[in-house]
């Protein structure tokens, strides 16, 4: 007996450090994992001010569009009557004003978009929009995103592909996820030796809009090329967008 008692202080004294080690680990694991959530929750609301903030500047682009195109329709075209520079600003016109999905469909005016490319570039442009394929899910403001995003896709083909045909592409890619696409059959981005035909840091600003557009949607949008061989550009959206972006915004005519 004399000697079981004198190892039990031994016993308690190691069960007791194995506890402490116990609460020790246990409140640095929680303090890890708040600092974690923290984190997360900064991360989160930075992105949607940033979302926000995105939204407000697109806005105002659009804004600022309506603006510049009501002005060259009072003030420039009336001087310049039927002169060949006048269907050219009008062209100019059209293509700032956002279309007017009140009366338009978005599948409509995707196909008059690719029209009034076809005639301005010559570049045959095909558009494969899904039958049944149904957009009024989608607000004003989101369909105008989607809009502006294959605008100026083909404004970039027109400009700098060298292509001799553009594809705009728009199908249910699964139970919940619209897959939608322009791609080129031009000469692609340019590469540098060594590294992958991808843009990233050197963006233009057209592809910089683009993906605050695809965000603003909560959509995942890529620029596949490959040198000569075109450029696909290539929007996911697998969830509903966030929807605290201005999404009830009616935009005037």
């Amino acid at each position: 007996m004399p000697a079981e008692s004198a190892m039990l202080p031994s016993e308690f004294n190691a069960y007791f450090r194995l506890l402490w080690l116990l609460v020790l680990f246990i409140s640095l694991l929680m303090a890890f994992l708040g600092y974690i959530y923290l984190a997360m929750r900064k991360a989160r609301e930075q992105e949607s001010e940033s979302l926000a903030f995105s939204s407000l500047a697109l806005e105002a682009q659009e804004t600022e569009r309506r603006r510049i195109a009501a002005d060259l329709h009072d003030t420039v075209l009336p001087d310049m009557r039927d002169t060949p520079a006048a269907a050219r600003v009008r062209e100019i016109c059209g293509r700032l004003m956002p279309p007017d999905f009140s009366r338009f469909s978005l599948k409509d005016s995707l196909t008059s978009l690719c029209d009034a490319f076809v005639k301005r570039t010559g570049i045959e442009c095909i558009v494969e929009i899904e039958e049944g394929l149904d957009f009024s899910g989608l607000c004003d403001e989101h369909r105008l995103h989607l809009y502006r995003i294959a605008q100026e896709a083909l404004n970039n083909i027109g400009k700098h592909s060298r292509a001799k045909q553009a594809v705009l592409v728009a199908r249910q890619d699964g139970p919940e996820t619209l897959l939608f696409s322009i791609s080129d059959d031009g000469q692609g981005l340019p590469c540098r030796p060594g590294l992958p035909c991808r843009p990233g840091h050197s963006d233009g600003f057209g592809m910089r809009t683009m993906r605050q557009r695809a965000a603003i949607l909560g959509a995942h949008i890529d620029f596949n090329s490959v040198e000569g061989d075109g450029l696909m550009v290539c929007l996911k959206n697998s969830a509903p967008p966030p929807p605290p972006t201005g999404c009830p915004v009616e935009f005037e005519q």
